[in-house]
């Protein structure tokens, strides 16, 4: 006998070994057999609004698949749904930190999942962390330039925290990403017109408020932004409507009992046709479906 065995021995051994590999396996290939089953008992107890069933069956598919991607996802929307929006409980605060901790190793793996970036934003912003998910999307930015929504996402965001200026910032990188998409523009002109109605004068709120020239500058740029995206989309009723909006809040401004009731004449002849805009738009829609379903029209 040699001191490594016999031709036999060694025979025995690669087949052991062998034996292990294929063993190890069929084990990997359970696993991942009884992973899929788990999720699928997930799902069924998710449809059914068992939030914690289900997120217990996701939980237990992942430590049998760890490397599943879809896993991450499905524990963070399980987490999601046992979060109480506004609440400080420390199991609530437990799920909302899980949610938000699964929705962005999933992103990081799948970044093209729109509906899981959106659900990481209602995630953050039930939990009023802005600035958290301004910081994520601006990270994701930074390895993704031309993702628009993503802009867009962080434009809003701002818009949502009360920050006008760096909303409207964001909104311009958008705006030079789709140069052609009127509802950039029109998100623009919404923007300026919310902003000037819900914007104190600077006599109520020295520190909040808006001057009348200031005011004016908000509403020169809403105006000629709605501007911009019926050019592009002259059937833009809703456009349209904030126009009206806006002459309105320019009457705001003006002390001249003349200029006041021009620029209120403005805002209905703007009312006006947005309205008869937007009954030839809909009587178009109609025709269109009636072509497609003939039954649609009766």
């Amino acid at each position: 006998m040699t001191m490594n065995g016999t031709r036999g021995e060694r025979k025995e051994r690669r087949f052991a070994a062998a034996a292990l590999v294929l063993l190890s396996l069929a084990a990997v290939g359970c696993d991942k057999f009884k992973s899929k089953q788990l999720i699928r008992e997930g799902n069924a107890y998710f449809k059914e609004q068992l939030y914690e069933d289900a997120l217990k069956k996701y939980e237990q598919a992942q430590a049998l698949d760890p490397d599943e991607v879809r896993l991450d996802k499905f524990v963070a929307m399980g987490n999601m749904a046992l979060y109480n929006p506004g609440s400080t409980h420390p199991k609530d605060l437990e799920a909302l930190s899980k949610a938000i901790e699964h929705f962005k190793k999933y992103l990081a793996a799948r970044p093209d999942d729109d509906k899981a970036a959106k659900f990481l934003v209602t995630t953050y912003m039930n939990a009023q962390k802005y600035d958290d998910a301004i910081a994520y999307f601006k990270d994701f930015i930074t390895s993704h330039p031309k993702d628009a929504q993503a802009v867009q996402t962080v434009a809003m965001l701002y818009a949502r925290k009360g920050d006008y200026e760096n909303s409207i910032e964001w909104q311009k990188k958008r705006a030079e990403l789709e140069p052609n998409n009127a509802d950039v523009f029109y998100t623009m002109g919404v923007t300026a017109w919310d902003k000037s109605y819900n914007a104190p004068g600077a006599d109520v709120s020295p520190e909040h408020g808006l001057t009348p020239e200031k005011r004016k500058e908000i509403l020169d740029f809403g105006m000629a932004s709605l501007d911009k995206a019926i050019q592009l989309n002259p059937d833009y009723f809703e456009a349209m409507l904030y126009k009206n909006l806006l002459y309105r809040q320019y009457a705001r401004i003006e002390g001249d009992p003349a200029k006041v009731a021009a620029l209120t004449a403005q805002a209905n002849e703007w009312q006006a046709k947005a309205l008869e805009v937007r009954k030839k738009v809909q009587e178009k829609q109609k025709a269109e479906q009636a072509a497609k379903n003939p039954l649609e029209a009766m």
